[in-house]
């Protein structure tokens, strides 16, 4: 749960430095139509150009460790269950053998 949380909480940020990456494509275009300010509009849209490339990576490898660790959660849970269905299978079988013995007791 903890790990969804995370993983959700990081698109979040990406997707806010998405639109903050296309509010500075927008104000570049402007100030390019009106010939004002373009170098400073043009510092900004490549700064949220960078963010935006740097948490898209680190939210890349984030998540291949959250698939990562949740596939080795999934299969030990797995394993535990398959584990203890033989046990108690094994606990069933011996019940139903320990039945059988007494009722062959009984008919002899």
């Amino acid at each position: 749960m903890r790990d969804s949380s995370a993983a959700k909480d990081l698109l979040y940020r990406r997707l806010r430095c998405l639109a903050n990456y296309e509010a500075a494509n927008k104000n570049l275009e402007k100030a390019r139509a009106k010939n004002k300010e373009v170098h400073a509009a043009e510092l900004l849209q490549q700064q949220a150009c960078e963010k935006f490339e740097q948490i898209s990576d680190k939210a890349k490898e984030e998540l291949m460790d959250f698939k990562t660790r949740r596939l080795a959660a999934f299969r030990k849970n797995l394993i535990d269950l398959a584990e203890l269905e033989l046990k108690h299978a094994k606990a069933q079988d011996q019940l139903l053998k320990n039945c059988l013995s007494s009722l062959e007791e009984e008919c002899q």
